[in-house]
C-alpha cells in the first residue's frame, strides 16, 4: 500500500489510543513511526532483484514486526518513561501488524512468515493506490482532529474501516468472479480458472485473469457499465520451469520466477536469435486509465532476455518499479538495469 496509507493508519491509530495512554509523551509521533517502520527495508536495497527478494520480507513478517515493536518501545521508554513497556510493546506491534495487512491486501503481497518461509501471501482487497480507500481515511482523521468529544470513537471506526473496506472489496470480488465464469460459460469460452482483484480505481474497475490452456485473458470489468465492451486480451503464458533454467545463467530469472503470479512473454525473432520479453499481469491493466498512464511505456517490474540461436542467454534487462539514476551522464532518468553476458 502508497506510504499515506500506512502513515494514515499511525496517525489513527495515535489519536485511538491516546485515551489508553494519558500520560505517554509524543505518543501520535511514535505512532505514525511504528505504522511505517516495516518499510524501512528499502533502505538497505542492493539493485532490483535484491528489491524483488526482500522487499516486504522479514520486515513485513509477523516475526520481524514484533522485534521491531520491542527495539522501538525500548526506544520510547526513553521518551516517556512513565508508559509501561509492554502496553507500548502491543501498541507498536498492532501499528506493525496494520501495515502488514496494508500490504497483505495488494496483489504484491508479503512475505508473512519470513525469514521462515519465502511464500508470498497476497489477497485482493485493494489496488496498491486506492483514493476512495484513503480519502475516507483522511475524512475520518480530520473528523477525529476536530471533533475532541468523540475523537476516541471516530479513531476507533477509522481504524475498523482499515479492515472493512478491504474485506468488503474481497467478498465483491468473488461475486464478480461468478458473473465473470457465467459469462465465459454462456459463451462458450473454455478455460480453467477466473480471478478478479481490484485495478485501479476500484471499487470501479476490477482486473479480471482468466487462466486458459496456454494464454491468459486479460480483461477489465466497469460497474459503471461497458459501453464498447473490448475483447480481452490474450497473451501467451510464460514457463516458470523455462525462466528458472534461464536462471542458472543469470539469477534474476529464476526469482522473477519465484515473484511472479501470472507471467506471460512476448517472442520476437532477431538476427542473432529471440528476444523474450517477459511481464506479470499483475502489473499489466486493460483498465482505460491505466492503459492512458502505461501508453508507449513497459509496465513496471519486465524482464527482457536476448538468447543467441543456440538458447544461450546473451544480454538482459529489467524495467522495475522503481526510478533509479541512469548512468549516462545526461542527468535522465531510467528504470532498471542492463547487462551484458560474456
Amino acid at each position: 500500500m502508497d506510504p499515506l496509507t500506512h502513515l494514515s493508519s499511525g496517525l489513527m491509530g495515535g489519536l485511538a489510543a491516546r485515551r489508553w495512554f494519558p500520560e505517554a509523551k509524543f505518543l501520535v509521533p511514535a505512532c505514525l513511526f511504528a505504522a511505517w517502520m516495516p518499510d524501512m527495508d528499502i533502505f538497505f536495497g542492493d539493485g532490483p532483484e535484491f528489491n524483488l527478494l526482500y522487499h516486504r520480507g522479514v520486515s513485513t513478517s509477523f516475526f520481524g514486526t514484533f522485534f521491531l515493536a520491542l527495539a522501538l518501545a525500548g526506544l520510547y521508554k526513553l521518551v516517556s518513561r512513565r508508559t509501561p513497556f509492554v502496553r507500548a510493546a502491543a501498541l507498536f506491534y498492532a501499528l506493525a501488524l496494520t501495515h502488514v495487512w496494508l500490504d497483505l491486501i495488494t496483489t504484491y503481497g508479503t512475505q508473512l512468515l519470513a525469514p521462515f518461509s519465502n511464500h508470498r501471501f497476497a489477497l485482493d482487497g485493494a489496488f496498491i493506490i486506492d483514493p476512495v480507500f484513503t480519502l475516507t481515511t483522511l475524512a475520518l482523521i480530520l473528523a477525529a482532529w476536530l471533533i475532541k468529544k468523540h475523537r476516541h470513537a471516530i479513531a476507533l471506526t477509522g481504524m475498523a474501516w482499515f479492515f472493512l473496506y478491504p474485506l468488503a472489496n474481497m467478498g465483491m470480488g468473488a461475486v464478480l468472479q461468478n458473473v465473470y465464469a457465467h459469462r465465459l460459460d454462456a459463451e462458450g469460452v473454455a478455460y480453467e480458472h477466473v480471478h478478479v482483484t481490484p485495478d485501479a480505481l476500484s471499487p470501479r474497475f476490477w482486473k479480471v485473469v482468466v487462466t486458459a490452456g496456454p494464454d491468459y485473458l486479460l480483461d477489465t470489468m466497469d460497474l459503471f457499465g461497458d459501453r464498447e465492451p473490448a475483447a480481452p486480451l490474450r497473451v501467451r503464458r510464460a514457463d516458470k520451469t523455462f525462466l528458472r533454467k534461464l536462471g542458472e545463467q543469470q539469477s534474476m530469472f529464476a526469482t522473477y520466477a519465484w515473484f511472479t503470479k501470472w507471467p506471460y512473454v512476448e517472442e520476437t525473432d532477431t538476427p542473432e536469435g529471440r528476444r523474450l520479453v517477459f511481464h506479470d499481469l499483475r502489473f499489466t491493466s486493460t483498465n482505460p486509465v491505466m492503459a492512458w498512464y502505461y501508453r508507449g511505456k513497459q509496465p513496471p517490474f519486465t524482464l527482457t532476455a536476448q538468447l543467441d540461436k543456440s538458447g544461450r542467454l546473451t544480454a538482459w534487462s529489467y524495467e522495475g518499479g522503481v526510478r533509479t539514476q541512469d548512468n549516462n551522464g545526461d542527468g535522465g532518468f531510467r528504470t532498471g538495469i542492463e547487462e551484458k553476458l560474456q
